[in-house]
């Protein structure tokens, strides 16, 4: 099977309105139908770069790359599903929800509550219809290649298992139906195929991931009493365990491949092999999921750019109080990257005094960004927070977040520390623009 699509996510889910009538008018000749059903379906998916996670009975869950590929796909489905000479007056009628967030790759799965939302926008559509999440929407919304597509907000909805309401869009295009009724209301909800295709996908998911409800770790050191303090403040927290040790970069790499940790704390510094090439052979193997962070003993270690071009989520300091080590892993595992303004210096001080030896041409995929995300990427690149970057371009923190994510996704980057390399490495930042440190930790 193809390597999953990482970091930021698009989650489709699609079902059939209405089945059990389909079954009792058919009788017979429903597996046909459904046969011709699922053969429309994925030959739209797979032609839209999809990946087919799973499927039952009429339902599928299927994830992309980016938005835009994921919405191309639903509406190639519906007119397709629209066109097909159903028999019997057939109207094959299937909801289609679409969200786009941040999900934990195990193995060929995919868990996290953005798996959840997707399905329960789709179990709150009506057949023929397709819905997007508020952050899928805004991710299209400086899309070029969109042409007659356009959205229609239909407002904040409940969604059963979410405490807080969701604003949903209807997506709008030619040949597809428009008008529907109110959206299905959250009970039962959990009845319908998308919603029992997430949650039995989330159960046999979990049991796969060694039952282990927690984040797991693997501590690379090569001093014995360092791998054992991390572990005794580790072991303390409920929602982190430690899945193993290694003292040296040959030994956390086996470890890695056996143990496959959400996280490797991962020492710079190492005998038999460091932690700057071991990171680098593990990030560059396949179907590797993991977060490194790498520890430092001084706070301005020669190696952090090195270690962050080498693919790294972030660094920590040997000595950084317990509360940091563990608020840092959990923001590595949960998508953020461990760069703090701070740590925003250190990379371009490293540039002032090394810069590259030939600034590399421009990635062709910045010719996908707007106006507006280039001056988000270069403001990222100076070392400014969501917060900073807001107060600079005078828009909403929340909007920042959005620009942020879309940068990330359209350059195919894993998190803000490879944006930072990046926008030095081919020249669209330049050392000296550093600009005002910013004074948030």
């Amino acid at each position: 099977m193809p390597q999953l699509p990482t970091g930021t996510v698009t989650f489709l889910f699609s079902d059939v309105e209405g089945s059990t009538e389909l079954v009792r008018r058919l009788r017979g000749r429903y597996a046909e139908v459904l046969a011709d059903h699922e053969r429309l379906l994925r030959s739209a998916f797979q032609d839209a770069g999809g990946h087919e996670i799973n499927t039952q009975g009429d339902s599928f869950f299927v994830a992309f790359r980016k938005p835009k590929d994921a919405v191309g796909a639903a509406v190639d489905a519906q007119r397709a599903l629209a066109c097909h000479p159903w028999p019997q007056a057939t109207e094959m009628r299937v909801r289609i929800g679409i969200h786009t967030g941040e999900a934990t790759v195990t193995g060929d799965q995919y868990l996290g509550l953005a798996v959840h939302r997707a399905a329960r926008i789709c179990a709150a559509a009506h057949g023929g219809q397709v819905l997007l999440s508020q952050t899928t929407q805004a991710l299209l919304e400086d899309e070029e290649e969109l042409g007659d597509l356009d959205f229609c907000d239909l407002g904040p909805r409940s969604l059963k298992d979410f405490d807080r309401p969701v604003r949903i869009y209807q997506l709008l295009a030619p040949e597809l139906r428009a008008e529907f009724p109110d959206l299905r209301v959250d009970e039962g909800a959990r009845t319908r195929g998308s919603a029992q295709l997430a949650d039995q996908h989330e159960v046999a998911d979990a049991a796969a991931a060694q039952e282990s409800t927690g984040i797991r770790v693997l501590i690379v050191d090569d001093q014995a009493l360092v791998r054992t303090g991390f572990r005794m403040i580790l072991d303390a927290e409920e929602d982190i365990d430690v899945a193993g040790e290694a003292s040296n970069g040959k030994e956390a790499l086996t470890e890695a491949y056996r143990l496959k940790p959400d996280v490797v704390l991962m020492d710079v510094r190492m005998p038999d092999l460091d932690g700057i090439e071991a990171t680098r052979r593990l990030l560059a193997t396949d179907g590797v999921q993991s977060k490194v962070v790498m520890l430092t003993t001084f706070d301005m270690d020669e190696y952090v750019y090195e270690a962050l071009r080498a693919g790294a989520s972030g660094f920590l300091l040997k000595d950084a109080p317990p509360e940091q080590l563990v608020d840092g892993i959990r923001a590595v595992c949960s998508g953020d990257a461990l760069l703090a303004p701070s740590v925003t210096r250190r990379v371009i001080e490293e540039f002032v005094r090394h810069p590259p030896n030939a600034v590399r041409t421009d990635p062709p995929e910045i010719e996908e960004l707007t106006p507006r995300e280039c001056e988000v990427l270069k403001l990222i690149a100076r070392g400014l927070s969501n917060a900073e970057i807001a107060e600079s371009l005078v828009v909403s923190e929340t909007t920042v977040k959005t620009h942020v994510g879309r940068v990330l996704m359209k350059m195919n980057l894993r998190d803000r520390v490879q944006a930072v390399v990046m926008a030095y490495e081919c020249g669209l930042v330049q050392a000296g623009e550093a600009g005002p440190a910013p004074s948030t930790p």
